[in-house]
């Protein structure tokens, strides 16, 4: 059901980039602005980025095979990837044209059409950066809500030029300025979207909040586990897989350590919906974590 709801945002937003490049392109070439035409392009880039989302999805719900035993979840952060980057090419995109339009004194009158078309802009890509982000969250899709924040940067750049274009009679640089807050606006979006991503997909570190709940786990189902270290997850989307080692008191048989271990792995699913697999060491006084 969710997931429904996250294909039917992303086809709306497909939909919803294309109308804003129609109009706001026939609207800057019509009083010949660079700024309301890029800002064209950059909601020509959202479709762009919302196809690949969708790629994304796609992959990442395929179950798992042979090849890709733990599914392919990871397909949402690579997209997320994809995202960023593309959001800093526009964001490069952004310096290069105010720095040219301040350097060469470019000064833009502006018309009710282009006014219109960019007040639009601000609130259909701020209702659907609100939807995107919504919906990513109760997903955890990073790629969505990488998503939601390129429609926000599309939003803040259009609200930026036109408040240029109130002021473009008195400060013949103001739209260049609006331009080159826009762009360190996106570039600090696609830095935050990239660290994010990649931080998942190189594997980190699980959560304080986690390790002590599966500690807790562990501890209440079987007391006698002497210790819980080396603890590490794996995540592949919706997907992980937490590995620790356990110690249990020495000379215990084979066949009651494994009872052990298995219950444990079934508490922690059942507790934090995780799989899980122990390695068993033996208690030892002098043992090092």
């Amino acid at each position: 059901m969710k997931r429904t709801a996250a294909y039917n945002i992303i086809w709306i937003s497909i939909f919803s980039n294309l109308v804003l490049f129609i109009i706001k392109y026939i609207a800057g070439t019509q009083i010949n602005s660079i700024a309301v035409v890029a800002d064209a392009w950059h909601s020509l880039s959202d479709t762009l980025t919302s196809i690949v989302v969708v790629a994304g999805f796609w992959i990442a719900s395929k179950p798992p095979d042979k090849e890709h035993p733990y599914g392919h979840g990871r397909a949402e952060s690579i997209a997320a990837v994809i995202v960023a980057t593309l959001l800093a090419m526009v964001a490069f995109g952004f310096l290069v044209d105010s720095y040219d339009r301040i350097m060469g004194h470019v000064t833009v009158h502006y018309g009710s059409f282009a006014m219109i078309a960019l007040l639009a802009t601000i609130v259909v890509k701020e209702v659907l950066a609100q939807l995107s982000i919504r919906i990513g969250r109760k997903l955890n899709s990073p790629s969505l809500i990488a998503d939601g924040w390129h429609h926000r940067s599309d939003s803040i750049s259009s609200g930026a030029i036109l408040l240029g274009a109130h002021f473009a009679d008195s400060f013949w640089w103001i739209d260049g300025a609006m331009g080159l807050m826009v762009a360190m606006l996106l570039l600090q979006a696609s830095y935050t979207i990239m660290k994010s991503s990649v931080s998942s997909i190189l594997g980190e570190n699980p959560s304080k909040e986690m390790i002590e709940n599966m500690k807790v786990a562990a501890y209440d189902i079987h007391p006698e586990i002497t210790d819980i270290h080396n603890i590490k997850v794996h995540s592949y989307g919706d997907y992980h897989e937490l590995m620790f080692d356990m110690r249990l008191p020495p000379g215990m048989s084979v066949d009651d350590a494994h009872i052990i271990a298995t219950d444990v792995e079934k508490a922690i699913y059942k507790d934090l919906g995780i799989r899980s697999t122990a390695h068993i060491e033996p208690h030892k006084e002098d043992s090092k974590l």
